[in-house]
């Protein structure tokens, strides 16, 4: 093989590998996606809690907090037990504390914690839930 055939050879490799580089940029893009805001209507006591599909949300002393309700195991949705102020997962049995810290089980992290913002005037809460890797 010549050089001039060597050449035309990489020129079609080249041009080829080119024609694939925007779908493997648009594979490989990372993409970001603003959070979803949950209007919570209600004003909480100290000690009361609110269940939503996706997170719970407690009003301590301190301040509202909010808990993911995705089990970081195998994302299931975590059961709160009122009494042993627990979320249990129906799947695998992990077990949290009412703020999302691991107990047992097979999941071996901490339950997300969301932002909460109160709205102004003491009308409710606005939560942020996270969108794609959380």
């Amino acid at each position: 093989m010549n050089r001039r055939e060597w050449l035309k050879s990489a020129g079609k490799w080249l041009l080829g590998l080119g024609a694939f580089y925007p779908l493997y940029r648009f594979v490989t893009r990372v993409r970001y996606r603003p959070p979803v805001q949950v209007e919570v209507k209600e004003r909480l006591e100290p000690g009361r809690y609110l269940l939503e599909h996706q997170f719970a949300l407690f009003q301590t002393k301190n301040g509202p907090v909010a808990v993911s309700r995705r089990c970081t195991h195998l994302g299931c949705t975590v059961n709160y037990q009122e009494g042993k102020r627990i979320f249990i997962c129906p799947c695998h049995q992990s077990r949290f504390h009412w703020d999302g810290i691991y107990i047992s089980g097979p999941a071996k992290k901490d339950l997300p914690r969301l932002k909460v913002k109160e709205i102004e005037g003491g009308k409710g809460y606005l939560v942020e839930i996270p969108r794609g890797r959380v």
